[in-house]
């Protein structure tokens, strides 16, 4: 089990130190640029908003990723250079290990690179961390890719199960749901009277089908994308269910 310090400071946040503790809503990370849901324990500065994930602490010294026989070194930015994630397919926008190994070079988000490989679904099945297969994913049956698609997937130990999880399905589709529900039009301030606001993450309240027609719609769409949103969750880190007013906070902010 990883250890980490409960205080560290780092050169590219000037408000002192950076505190380990519990978040209280989701964030985007301050190292890797990524968003987050895990609401587990991150640093955190007590003088802003910045959020820092443990996996995206700066190291000076490299790990070995056995998946992929590979010694990787912290980078802690891609400095415009357009490069992709091995696991998951999407762009760096800030800190990234980067390795070489079976005569190719190696770039991974460091939550990527930390990936646990093994999991266990809802129904009890045990998915282990592949770099390729051939299994058809739950989330895009495969379809819809370039030739230059990559993903590692999560795949079923049993011999007779015939689907896997790719990783890059898995972090993608929460940005999808958030650019389809911003393409409704739909404005919406769910939660808007009595009880605690919406500002700084606080939770909403889940909104009573009185709509029609669209709006109908749109509600219909959040229900889905919370119920899978929460099953993703549950197989990437193994947390309970989010709160269905917390998940619809998230995918309706802006960037």
């Amino acid at each position: 089990m990883e250890l980490h310090q409960k205080e560290i400071s780092i050169d590219s946040h000037n408000h002192g130190l950076l505190k380990l503790k519990p978040t209280q809503k989701p964030y985007n990370c301050g190292g890797c640029k990524e968003p987050e849901f895990d609401l587990q324990t991150c640093y955190q500065c007590l003088k802003c908003d910045f959020h820092l994930h443990k996996e995206c602490v700066p190291s000076p010294y490299p790990f070995y990723l056995g998946l992929i026989s590979c010694d990787l070194t912290f980078q802690s930015d891609p400095r415009g250079n357009i490069i992709a994630c091995d696991a998951c397919g999407k762009h760096m926008r800030g800190s990234f290990y980067q390795g070489f190994s079976c005569g190719k070079s190696r770039y991974l988000h460091p939550c990527c690179a930390k990936l646990p490989f093994k999991r266990t679904d809802n129904g009890g099945m045990v998915l282990d961390l592949k770099e390729k297969t051939s299994l058809v994913c739950l989330i895009c049956e495969n379809q819809g890719h370039s030739k230059d698609f990559k993903s590692w997937a999560y795949v079923p130990r049993s011999s007779g199960a015939n689907y896997c999880y790719h990783v890059s399905c898995v972090k993608g589709k929460v940005e999808t749901w958030k650019t389809m529900e911003k393409d409704s039009n739909q404005r919406q301030s769910y939660g808007s009277g009595g009880g605690a606001g919406t500002s700084g993450g606080a939770l909403v309240t889940k909104p009573t089908r009185r709509q029609s027609g669209r709006g109908e719609k749109v509600l219909d769409f959040l229900d889905m994308a919370v119920e899978i949103f929460n099953i993703v969750v549950s197989l990437l880190f193994g947390l309970p269910p989010l709160p269905f007013s917390l998940v619809v906070t998230w995918l309706k902010r802006d960037k």
